[in-house]
């Protein structure tokens, strides 16, 4: 390489770290023109075009780069940049995933990976890995747990995104980003779970639903087990059962359900109700044949159900 060659690689270079990567293209075009197979001078171009924003430059300069002899892995890298930015995240991954195989030592490749696998809606947990491994690679880096940051982020493991950011700060305390980022973990770590409320106008609704099944039906299963019941009239009752538990986990969450005095009293009274018709129910089958249990199975069923017309029941 010739010295007024390097000198203008490393101005230019200089030029695109400033935020100057406007002049660093001036500087670049007319040394690629001179020497179109400088495989450095093409990647130094395609790294100032990404700067700019300009996606589809950067990707024609990497591509000119790949073909050429020169650092196996950087091109790649540039590509998957540029195919990100212009959407094609598939794409972006299959070239930053080459760079990867092309040079496994470098960090870089690995942060890239991560970056484009971002986009990606099912490559949350490998961005992660590549992350991290970017972390491992380059533990004096800055870049790396920045990136490993974000992925954590996203996955919402807080613990790791707290410290992969405070230790990005630590190697770059002018990481304005990963300052920004750190109280965003911080929040959202600290703040608590909003509490459930309990929808009381569907609960009465159920509730009425409930003691309607078991009023109904346990008076239908009165009259027809009259004189003496029999076990076939235990399928009916097992499925009035299956009704009442369908019925029942529209009551979710139930811990709440005993918040209010009136409402504990009425689900105790209809879950008895249901309890005692469910074990009427088994005794039924295996022979039984009382009753005394249906009848109380009733009597609360329609004690709960009035409770349930005076609380909720005349409410629209």
């Amino acid at each position: 390489m010739s010295e007024p060659t390097t000198a203008v690689l490393l101005r230019a270079a200089e030029l695109t770290a400033s935020g100057k990567p406007r002049q660093a293209i001036d500087l670049l075009r007319p040394l690629v023109a001179a020497n179109p197979r400088h495989a450095e001078a093409w990647c130094r171009l395609a790294a100032a075009h990404l700067d700019l924003g300009e996606a589809d430059q950067a990707l024609d300069s990497a591509k000119r780069a790949m073909i050429l002899d020169g650092e196996p892995a950087w091109p790649q890298r540039l590509a998957a940049l540029a195919l990100s930015d212009l959407g094609r995240h598939q794409e972006a991954a299959v070239a930053a995933r080459e760079s990867v195989r092309r040079k496994p030592g470098d960090w870089r490749c690995y942060v890239v990976l991560a970056e484009v696998l971002a986009d990606s809606p099912d490559g949350a947990v490998e961005a992660f890995d590549s992350a991290l491994h970017a972390s491992q690679l380059a533990p004096t880096e800055a870049r790396a747990f920045q990136v490993l940051g974000d992925a954590a982020l996203r996955m919402r493991d807080w613990g790791t995104a707290e410290h992969a950011y405070r230790t990005a700060i630590k190697l770059d305390p002018s990481d304005a980003d990963s300052k920004a980022n750190l109280a965003t973990v911080q929040r959202r770590r600290s703040a608590k779970p909003a509490p459930v409320q309990l929808n009381k106008l569907q609960v009465w609704r159920a509730l009425r639903m409930l003691s309607l099944l078991l009023i109904g039906g346990g008076l239908l299963a009165l009259v027809a087990g009259m004189p003496r019941p029999t076990p076939y009239l235990g399928f009916f009752t097992g499925a009035l059962v299956l009704c009442c538990v369908v019925v029942a986990l529209r009551l979710r969450p139930f811990k709440l359900l005993f918040g209010l005095r009136k409402l504990a009293v009425t689900v105790s009274l209809l879950a008895a109700s249901a309890l005692i018709l469910t074990g009427w129910t088994v005794a039924l089958l295996f022979g039984a044949t009382t009753m005394q249990p249906l009848v109380l199975s009733w009597l609360c069923a329609v004690v709960g159900g009035a409770l349930v017309y005076v609380g909720g029941g005349r409410k629209r």
